[in-house]
């Protein structure tokens, strides 16, 4: 069992940290999440139980996303979802783009040692993230770097990155 839990939505800061935006509605969410990753220029990092559809399914999410890949040939959106049974049978956009770009978008398997976090979120570069605390509400922070969430969640998604597996319904497409 993992001993990596879900942190307070507002850990303690540095001295150096700036305060984070708050989100409070599923429109401000999804609008930020699109202005976020508009800004990437090198790796995108989502963490999510099942893609948060009500936020990432949105054409105006692909179309960035799109544009990022396109824009970087060493682009790189690296995802972690917590069961890919959650996502069969549905037309979500991330995996559209993770079978159209295969060298630039992966979506891995959580393992089941980290399955009992509840929170997700979005990083950019290692300098700004969406975080919320609890996948099952829309309320969410904007956190700007230098900021030791980001630093605990980068930290978080390279670890568990190394030990997540390939998505297997992406494989068997690809056969």
């Amino acid at each position: 069992m993992s001993d990596i839990t879900a942190s307070p939505i507002s850990p303690k800061k540095t001295n150096h940290e700036e305060s984070p935006r708050l989100l409070k509605t599923l429109s401000e969410l999804r609008s930020h999440s699109a202005q976020l990753f508009a800004k990437a220029v090198n790796r995108i990092q989502i963490y999510s139980d099942a893609l948060d559809p009500k936020i990432l399914n949105e054409k105006d999410i692909e179309h960035t996303l799109i544009k990022f890949i396109k824009q970087n040939r060493h682009a790189k959106i690296q995802i972690l979802i917590k069961d890919e049974l959650l996502l069969r049978g549905i037309d979500h956009q991330l995996v559209k783009l993770a079978q159209q770009f295969t060298s630039f978008v992966e979506i891995k398997v959580l393992p089941k040692e980290y399955h009992e976090n509840i929170f997700a979120f979005y990083l950019i570069d290692n300098k700004q993230m969406i975080y919320r605390s609890s996948v099952d509400n829309h309320n969410a922070e904007l956190i700007k770097s230098p900021h030791s969430l980001i630093n605990e969640k980068s930290k978080l998604f390279n670890t568990i990155w190394q030990s997540a597996s390939p998505a297997s319904f992406l494989r068997a497409l690809h056969l």
